[in-house]
């Protein structure tokens, strides 16, 4: 019976919960990923930030009216000194993982089955899972794990996605 150690990624990229948003942000951009788990000295998983965490920041950016008038742009609400979305935005990525991330993590165990973490996906919307052992990070599975299990090759299944996609 297959078990989450057979599917999960072993190399766990993660933040601190002192990271900035920034910097999680650019993390999981730059390596294709939906979220990360929040890890403190010890390796523990004490929460786990997403890409729906960083788009429900309660900060809205208020990006000013312009109209656009013989290649030209009129700004309808004045903004202050032509910066103020980046001003808005130094404020939003100067924020701490620690201020956004889910705390109540949910974990798998590497022993579990894939039937369990299927469960957690579809009933408990959790997306991607860490997988722990004694407490410590050892792991990550996510939705996309199960997806190449299913497409039925087991080495393809172990394969990082980014080895996957086609290059043009």
């Amino acid at each position: 019976m297959t078990s989450i150690k057979d599917i999960m990624t072993k190399n766990v990229i993660f933040c601190s919960p002192f990271d900035s948003i920034k910097e999680a942000a650019r993390l999981m951009f730059l390596n294709g990923l939906s979220g990360l788990p929040v890890v403190d000295e010890l390796d523990h998983v004490v929460g786990i930030v997403t890409e729906a965490d960083m788009v429900k920041l309660e900060e809205p950016v208020h990006v000013p009216k312009i109209l656009g008038v013989l290649g030209s742009f009129l700004y309808l609400d004045n903004p202050v000194n032509g910066d103020e979305i980046e001003k808005q935005l130094a404020v939003l990525t100067a924020t701490k993982v620690s201020e956004v991330m889910t705390s109540d993590v949910i974990t798998a165990s590497p022993e579990d089955s894939i039937e369990s973490l299927a469960e957690i996906f579809l009933h408990k919307k959790a997306n991607p899972v860490p997988v722990t052992q004694d407490g410590e990070l050892v792991g990550i599975v996510s939705r996309a794990d199960i997806v190449k299990l299913i497409a039925g090759d087991k080495e393809l299944a172990k394969k990082e996605w980014t080895a996957l996609v086609k290059k043009q």
